[in-house]
């Protein structure tokens, strides 16, 4: 889209706004920035598109107020909880608790009400767009539609048309049941959280490798001495002065939230003590050396594994066909945005000049320094060329559990693209993933029980770690691995840090000076059975470790992508985003930002 079709909102309309947000919201440090390039989310702040074509002033206000009722009705730390323990169906329980907030807090207001219902009805129009029979969309397709209704107080019956395409005979008394009491629990987030969990469990039940992650082993005896140290310390955090103060400002019903990320540097303004920042460098100082104290029970069943080792070329070819034809409303945006970011980077490499030189062409710039002093001499400037070849990109993918669905499928895609357009621009890039080979533990959980079971053992589970493109390699041929993120069952556990080591040691070895390394995650690393024996922020110690290790002793150049989490608190460059829809805009932006 041209800037020509873009429209300015006025400093007025954009003052309303942010009245109004702080008025919903009971938070007055809340911002609402209009005019910029994409939608995002930080912190207190919420960052809107121009008026657009694709992006209307309808569009405008049911953003900002779906923003404002979830700075008052939502609280993050209860939606992680539970999402970490449901990685499966993350996207599900976010979407309901999602429409929770925006039904439940539009209520009392009938402008605010009119705009959320306009939102709803758009989101029918572009999942209907897709034409797709896939679960997910005709799930989120159904509970759209029914929060319209009750909201248009229409009652649904048993026999419902949308029901039956998402039910079958056996099920679709108790999902109906389910489905017609959440609106019971608009007001109590906890409960309505668990109560959707069970109706999405309906329709996509544990496997039995999760099911089997989930129970209790009866051999694992720390597990319960770490559960109930954790849950001790969680008990106090809640009890703590500073806690009680940060509930003050929000509504009764949302008064369990977790104080749980860091404030990310430019954009909000803060006081800062000196004891806050004393207790700040210690903190740093805590994790320099945690690297040492990290181990494995064993890395002789970890793998470094090219991707089309994983299966075979015939599954390859329609895991690929797979992600394009899922992709399909995301192909065109993304392809602009890579002829954007092509042109750009063209026009940079190609016009620069070097100035003050003997010959060349003349420098008019510089005749009045030759007329006022008859001494100089005439300058000359000559056009060079900018070369990128001195430059290699590392982009790190979390293949984690978690990440099923849509989060996986952008990221491969907009991976894909990034690595084609800077490959134009003889810029090597490499594509790499990480997750491990196992649920509960695998082979290297097997290792040490058969070898006394050793008290703090580190790390237990085997690591996979995957190359979808090395850097050397044309992406060409390099693209039908990327559909390996869509088989079943690849996607399980995410040890972070380790993953990191792996991906800074290999681009550390390459021979180019200027060191790119882009992590995209969605979380906090993740393995029940290293967690289960070892302290709860084990790993996270480790990766905190890991990133100080490479932003202050390294010439690499790290930043990282959180998908529905703050990574600021980990990275000391770090963007995170609520919408995976937003990761190929922000994804593209930043690359041109670091070449530009």
């Amino acid at each position: 889209m041209s800037d020509s079709n873009l429209v300015k909102i006025p400093k007025q309309i954009s003052s309303t706004l942010n009245s109004v947000n702080k008025t919903i919201s009971n938070n007055k440090n809340l911002k609402l920035n209009i005019n910029s390039n994409i939608i995002l989310e930080k912190e207190e702040t919420l960052n809107l598109p121009s008026i657009s074509s694709s992006f209307d002033f309808n569009d405008l206000r049911g953003a900002s107020d779906s923003f404002a009722l979830k700075k008052r009705f939502h609280k993050e730390g209860l939606l992680n909880q539970l999402v970490s323990i449901n990685p499966d169906i993350k996207e599900e329980i976010t979407f309901l608790e999602k429409m929770r907030y925006e039904l439940y807090g539009s209520k009392p207001y009938k402008g605010i009400a009119k705009n959320i219902h306009t939102k709803w009805l758009k989101r029918l129009n572009l999942i209907q767009a897709k034409n797709q029979s896939d679960i997910r969309d005709l799930l989120f397709f159904t509970l759209t539609k029914y929060f319209i209704d009750i909201s248009d107080s229409k009652e649904w019956k048993k026999s419902n048309e949308l029901l039956k395409k998402i039910t079958n005979k056996e099920n679709n008394q108790e999902f109906y049941n389910l489905l017609k009491a959440l609106p019971e629990y608009l007001d109590n987030q906890n409960k309505f959280l668990e109560h959707s969990v069970n109706l999405l469990r309906l329709l996509f039940p544990k496997n039995n490798e999760e099911q089997e992650k989930d129970d209790k082993d009866t051999d694992e005896g720390p597990q319960e001495e770490d559960v109930s140290e954790q849950k001790n310390k969680e008990e106090a955090q809640a009890n703590s002065p500073e806690e009680n103060k940060v509930d003050e400002v929000h509504t009764p019903e949302s008064d369990t939230d977790n104080n749980q990320s860091s404030v990310q540097g430019e954009e909000v303004d803060i006081e800062i003590t000196d004891q806050r920042i004393e207790e700040y460098l210690q903190t740093i100082d805590s994790y320099r050396n945690l690297g040492q104290n990290y181990k494995a029970a064993t890395s002789q069943y970890d793998e470094i594994i090219e991707a089309q080792k994983l299966c075979d070329l015939e599954e390859l070819i329609a895991l690929r066909k797979q992600l394009d034809d899922k992709c399909d409303i995301y192909q065109k945006q993304i392809s602009r945005l890579a002829n954007k970011l092509f042109r750009k980077l063209q026009s940079k490499q190609n016009r620069s000049w070097s100035f003050d030189l003997d010959e060349g062409i003349l420098d008019t710039s510089k005749l009045t320094r030759v007329i006022t002093n008859s001494n100089s001499s005439l300058s000359y400037k000559k056009e060079k060329e900018i070369k990128f070849e001195d430059t290699t990109v590392t982009l790190l993918i979390d293949n984690s559990g978690s990440m099923r669905g849509k989060p996986i499928m952008i990221a491969a895609l907009t991976t894909d693209m990034i690595a084609a357009t800077l490959e134009k621009c003889k810029i090597k890039v490499e594509i790499l993933g990480f997750t491990t080979k196992a649920w509960k533990g695998g082979k290297t959980r097997e290792h040490w029980l058969k070898n006394g079971k050793e008290k703090n053992p580190g790390r237990l589970n085997d690591l996979r770690h995957i190359i979808y493109k090395s850097a050397d390699q044309n992406s060409k041929k390099s693209k039908i691995n990327l559909g390996l993120m869509l088989k079943e069952g690849l996607l399980k556990e995410n040890i972070d840090g380790e993953a990191l080591l792996w991906a800074s040691s290999r681009i550390s070895k390459r021979p180019e000076t200027r060191k790119i390394l882009i992590v995209i995650s969605d979380g906090a690393p993740v393995d029940d059975s290293t967690l289960s024996v070892n302290s709860s922020n084990y790993l996270e110690k480790h990766l905190k470790s890991t990133i100080l290790s490479i932003e202050e002793r390294s010439n690499i150049e790290l930043l990282a992508i959180g998908i529905g989490h703050n990574v600021g608190q980990y990275y000391s460059k770090a963007i995170t985003i609520h919408d995976v829809e937003e990761l190929g805009g922000i994804m593209f932006d930043k690359i041109e930002t670091l070449f530009t």
